[in-house]
């Protein structure tokens, strides 16, 4: 898994995680067993069919498949 253009939308985390999910060789239940969520719920997120996660759900996902979130500004801030 190379390079991937910075996620802006909820749905492209989605599509990510499954890429990642898929190269790791586990499941939807596999994920959704290790996360602590249902898998019907787990399958909408990947699928993008969510609108909103809460952080700290993301962040499990995110554990269990060997990945993290990297903040970085958009634009540089100027001084007030």
């Amino acid at each position: 898994m190379g390079t991937l253009p910075p996620v802006r939308f909820a749905q492209e985390m989605g599509f990510f995680v499954r890429e990642r999910r898929e190269s790791l060789g586990l499941t939807q239940a596999d994920i959704a067993d290790r996360v602590g969520v249902g898998r019907v719920w787990y399958v909408q997120f990947e699928g993008g069919l969510k609108d909103g996660v809460r952080l700290d759900v993301l962040l499990r996902i995110l554990r269990v498949l060997g990945a993290e979130v990297t903040l970085r500004p958009l634009i540089e801030a100027s001084p007030e």
